[in-house]
């Protein structure tokens, strides 16, 4: 049987096509927009079409390793961010060779199974920032399912490989500070669309669960 929305298997995976493919634009459109009115930052977010043999675990479903997977890997293209402020500077931060980055702590919360065909969007926006460090939220959307699948959160540390210690950027100065002030540009700016995004969906009160 086809999967819902398609008439075929082969539409269903037409995320595969260049471009994209015709049936997933609208799909495509509207998460990309919900995600960036919720304060997601469009520049650095990250597509992945689920791959039947790469993806799926034994049941069926996106395997649970997979979630996180795709999420470091567009927590990684928030990194290549950094390269606007820090310019030559940014090759360090890559190789782990004098100030870079490491993921202090991270929680993870699977909201939605997630099958094949199907097409995904992972987004970060950073919620605060300190001077050695900040803390994003992360969000996977399924194009099928137009919803919520996947977030997570946590701090990232700047740290100095060449010491051995968290990196205070301000302190250090020069790009260093530059990308602190972009970072917090940014945060300012995700929040206010966070906080809009709230006021304009209000969650609706969950009844009490019948046992």
């Amino acid at each position: 049987m086809a999967p819902p929305q398609f008439k075929s298997y082969l539409e269903g995976s037409s995320y595969f096509l260049p471009g994209g493919g015709e049936l997933y634009r609208p799909l495509r459109e509207k998460v990309v927009k919900q995600m960036t009115d919720m304060g997601f930052d469009p520049a650095t977010m990250l597509e992945h079409g689920v791959i039947w043999a790469d993806d799926q675990d034994p049941f069926g479903h996106m395997a649970n390793a997979q979630f996180s997977h795709y999420t470091s890997a567009a927590n990684f293209r928030l990194f290549e961010s950094f390269e606007a402020q820090l310019g030559e500077k940014y090759e360090d931060l890559f190789k782990a060779r004098g100030i870079g980055v490491i993921t202090k702590a991270i929680a993870a919360d699977i909201k939605r199974p997630v099958t094949y065909p199907d097409c995904l969007v992972v987004g970060n926006r950073i919620v605060e920032v300190k001077e050695d460090r900040y803390h994003a939220k992360s969000a996977m959307f399924s194009m099928r399912q137009q919803a919520l699948v996947f977030e997570s959160e946590g701090w990232v540390v700047f740290f100095d490989y060449s010491k051995g210690k968290p990196c205070n950027l301000v302190q250090t100065g020069g790009v260093y500070g530059q990308l602190y002030e972009a970072l917090v540009a940014k945060s300012k700016i995700s929040n206010e669309r966070w906080d809009s995004w709230q006021k304009a969906n209000p969650k609706k009160p969950r009844s009490a669960a019948k046992l």
